[in-house]
């Protein structure tokens, strides 16, 4: 009896449909618009505590609150404000800065923040009543222009429990809450770097869920720019090629639309002129550049595409108040303290 010859079949292909292009590479502009937030400063710290607690957090500090277990009142200082209720699974950042208080309730006295934000023994055991949250900061006071004028509202307040999109911050809660319980080693620094994760990912659900209008405070989004077809395109080219000599009839060109046409449709869904928001890209550059690297300024300089180190240099003091070199060593010395 012959013996029985296996044959080797090519794997089988999967099928695409010729009517639909799948690409698992398309560019993310609400990840783009994120990648390089510049949070200085950044603090985070889990707190569990009984009734009758109270924060108070001053001016130009951006704030994020989750609440994990508990209720609360996020309550603004801000003539004509109204307080807002705080429950379980509730999130709540403060991108504008607005200086506020976070009290269980209403007549609940509060202390500074600063008090309890350093102190990672905040930590009260308590039963089923009391109420834990994860808190998150970082200062606007060092920065002339704060990284969170994306089209943000006044007020972020989203549930992980209601949205979807949220619930991926459910076990990343559980993994920073056992490293605590647990007192693993570098705990500390677990919750500083899982609060950042909640903290963008709570940050790119807004952003996605405002992309159809405006915000609640009539601002310009700019995710409206981004995902524009026309203006769009321009943005992502503008990022990509910062070192380019742009010019608002270079980036009509590339939009396919007259001079006065782009810059009409860029300013009504940008809020500022085309080369007005191209400074400000190339500035927010070079500063990651000078706080992040060793390259020399006049490397910088070209980098983020202008002629010489001294047009550079006084296009930066005028944009942030101080040299680049200023910028750099006060940069240092902030990561050194």
């Amino acid at each position: 009896m012959g013996t029985m010859q296996s044959v080797a079949h090519p794997p089988t292909q999967p099928t695409v449909s010729p009517r639909r292009t799948v690409n698992l590479f398309q560019p993310d502009p609400i990840a783009e618009l994120l990648e390089k937030l510049y949070l200085p400063q950044w603090k985070a710290v889990e707190w569990t505590f009984p009734a009758n607690w109270g924060v108070q957090v001053p001016e130009n500090v951006v704030s994020m609150y989750v609440f994990q277990q508990g209720s609360g009142w996020f309550v603004p200082e801000t003539p004509g404000a109204e307080p807002i209720r705080m429950m379980a699974g509730d999130h709540l950042i403060t991108p504008w800065g607005t200086p506020h208080r976070m009290v269980h309730t209403l007549d609940c006295s509060a202390e500074p923040v600063a008090e309890r934000v350093d102190d990672p023994t905040w930590h009260i055991p308590t039963g089923p009543e009391s109420t834990a949250i994860l808190y998150a900061q970082f200062s606007l006071n060092e920065l002339k222009q704060n990284p969170l004028s994306i089209g943000l509202p006044k007020y972020v307040h989203l549930n992980h429990r209601a949205d979807s999109s949220l619930r991926s911050c459910i076990p990343i809660l559980d993994v920073l809450s056992t490293a605590k319980r647990e007192a693993e080693h570098g705990w500390q620094l677990t919750v500083r770097k899982l609060a950042e994760i909640i903290f963008i990912k709570t940050l790119s659900v807004e952003l996605t869920n405002g992309s159809e209008g405006t915000n609640g405070n009539g601002d310009k989004h700019l995710m409206h720019a981004l995902t524009d077809a026309t203006v769009g395109p321009v943005l992502k080219v503008l990022v990509e090629s910062l070192g380019d000599p742009w010019t608002v009839p270079k980036m009509a060109k590339l939009a396919k639309v007259s001079k006065s046409a782009f810059s009409e449709r860029f300013r009504n869904l940008v809020g500022t002129p085309p080369l007005q928001y191209l400074t400000e890209i190339r500035m927010q550059n070079a500063c990651e550049l000078l706080r992040e690297s060793t390259i020399e300024i006049a490397n910088i300089a070209t980098l983020v595409g202008y002629e010489s180190p001294s047009s550079f240099s006084n296009a930066f003091k005028r944009w942030n108040g101080k040299s680049p070199a200023e910028y750099r060593r006060g940069a240092k010395e902030l990561q050194q303290s």
